[in-house]
């Protein structure tokens, strides 16, 4: 992720843009795995909320249920970064994208394509920075 605003990054934010990309890489992927080694799923109070759901996810086992459904639906997510922001506030970090997505389902000749806006909460452990909050909305087309 590249940020505009800023020519120099601390090391906390340069970690956090790290992780930011590997969440990313491993969404369109879809890779299980790597999406469950970027979260704190210790963390009590999680929230996961994808565009196409009503309601945010809460649990680690919501969350781990949801990504292991997309494969099942899902043949190929791509996004390419529009723009970014990361603040880092002591040992929370958030983060805010805008990103071109394309996904293409199982059942459609037509993919799903458009500017998405996310934001997400990181907070720092012994492991390094760690995902605990995920907000996706879609930008509408209005007019």
């Amino acid at each position: 992720m590249t940020d505009t605003t800023r020519a120099l990054m601390t090391d906390d934010e340069t970690a956090v843009r790290a992780a930011s990309t590997a969440c990313a890489q491993a969404m369109q992927a879809m890779d299980l795995e790597a999406l469950k080694d970027l979260w704190d799923d210790g963390y009590e109070h999680l929230v996961y909320q994808p565009e196409e759901y009503e309601a945010a996810l809460t649990t680690w086992d919501a969350i781990v249920d949801y990504w292991r459904s997309l494969p099942g639906f899902v043949d190929r997510i791509e996004g390419r970064e529009i723009s970014s922001h990361v603040a880092v506030l002591g040992d929370v970090a958030l983060v805010y994208w805008r990103v071109h997505t394309t996904v293409e389902f199982k059942d459609s000749s037509e993919p799903l394509a458009g500017d998405s806006r996310l934001s997400a909460a990181l907070r720092r452990t012994d492991g390094g920075w760690r995902f605990i909050h995920w907000h996706e909305s879609r930008q509408l087309a209005v007019g």
